[in-house]
């Protein structure tokens, strides 16, 4: 896979597309526009590549200890053009949201400056900069209901997403706190367990939050989605014990998985109701 590929992080991007095509989904009551979704599986992608590639640019030397098999501490790439890369992606993401409508040109460019602010500032100050980014993925949801022009049906799903988001960053920053000398993250503040316990409270609350969801859908879409959604709940729950138990980079992983397996039992729920 090509240096420049790996650095986009395309999985994520991948994930974070498709959150907004299921919410375009849910929003248009299962009838979604082919190109409405196709634009906007596109500038989300744009924006989620391009900020993994500024992302990676900033932590460039510190990655050389939480990551070193990464482009940039590899050598893969350079920074020059990584960081041209990040900036052509986000520029994409708010183009091809112009091409949808007003509201969702301004949510795109929200987007990047936030992503912005946190590599400049937000991040170094920890909790800041994991709300930041539990907004964004919240955000995301919203995103693709502007898209169709009626966010109001996924506005229930952008907390849930950012309460699994927030407790995710929270697990990787106990998983990355060596190589993070140079910010005050929250773990480096308060110490690790105090965080793990945090970020077990969040998703709980999150997993609490997403039961009562299951009364939007109906008939076989209300079985699927509440069996898929408490399968995500558990591995998400199992994710936050696992750092607590002191593996924190199975954890973040096993958050991942998760929240995909949510994106999932929407998507379900939706087209089986």
């Amino acid at each position: 896979m090509p240096a420049w590929f790996r650095l986009l992080r395309p999985g994520n991007a991948l994930l974070a597309a498709a959150a907004a095509v299921v919410a375009g989904l849910i929003a248009a009551g299962g009838e979604l526009e082919l190109l409405v979704a196709l634009v906007s599986a596109l500038s989300v992608a744009c924006c989620v590549a391009g900020g993994n590639a500024l992302n990676d640019w900033y932590d460039r030397e510190s990655d050389r200890e939480n990551h070193p098999a990464r482009p940039l501490p590899a050598g893969e790439i350079s920074p020059t053009t990584a960081l041209w890369l990040a900036r052509a992606l986000m520029l994409a993401a708010v183009a091809l949201a112009a091409l949808l409508n007003p509201p969702a040109l301004v949510i795109a460019t929200v987007a990047v400056l936030l992503l912005v602010l946190y590599e400049q500032g937000l991040k170094a100050n920890g909790l800041s900069g994991n709300i930041t980014i539990a907004a964004l993925t919240g955000g995301l949801f919203l995103f693709g209901g502007v898209a169709v022009g009626d966010p109001g049906p996924v506005v229930w799903l952008a907390p849930l997403a950012a309460l699994g988001a927030l407790s995710r960053e929270l697990v990787k920053d106990v998983e990355d706190l060596e190589g993070d000398r140079d910010r005050r993250t929250l773990p480096a503040r308060i110490g690790s367990r105090p965080v793990l316990w945090l970020a077990l409270g969040v998703m709980l609350l999150g997993a609490i939050l997403s039961l009562p969801a299951a009364s939007l859908y109906s008939g076989q879409g209300y079985i699927a989605y509440l069996v898929l959604v408490l399968l995500a709940d558990i591995i998400m729950l199992l994710g936050t014990v696992m750092g607590i138990r002191g593996d924190a980079n199975l954890g973040q992983r096993l958050l991942k998985q998760g929240m995909a397996l949510a994106l999932l039992a929407f998507f379900a729920g939706t087209v089986m109701g």
